[in-house]
């Protein structure tokens, strides 16, 4: 039995911070800083649940590849049982670019399985198995 079970959307987050304003015509530009997270809220929130010590089940689609791999592992070094995560070789997993200014930020998003968490995904034995 969980005391949580999430369902929801499972991605990464590029976040960069510094002067981040494109310079087009193939312009490089150096960053102060550059981190590869897990992002989703729902995913975000399974891992902070479960660092307080709560029994956490997490269901959402991934892409078979090395973005959701990170995602799957970024999840059970939290303590998250990924049992629900469903490994779709179709797609790719969704990823978000953050650039991160003092005072504001944008986000650029490709969906990638996110989308892909449908009702028929999620085994209806493990719903049973969530206190909330």
């Amino acid at each position: 039995m969980y005391d949580v079970l999430v369902l929801g959307e499972l991605n990464a987050d590029l976040i960069l911070q510094g002067d981040v304003e494109p310079a087009w015509a193939q312009a490089e530009k150096l960053l102060d800083d550059a981190s590869f997270v897990l992002g989703g809220s729902s995913a975000i929130f399974a891992c902070g649940v479960a660092r307080l010590g709560l029994r956490v089940a997490f269901a959402g689609v991934i892409g078979d590849d090395m973005v959701g791999q990170f995602c799957r592992a970024e999840l059970e070094r939290a303590g998250v049982d990924t049992v629900g995560v469903v490994v779709d070789p179709d797609l790719k997993t969704g990823m978000t670019v953050i650039l991160q200014r003092p005072d504001d930020r944008a986000m650029l998003t490709y969906a990638g399985a996110i989308a892909a968490l449908t009702p028929e995904r999620i085994d209806p034995a493990l719903l049973g198995r969530g206190r909330n």
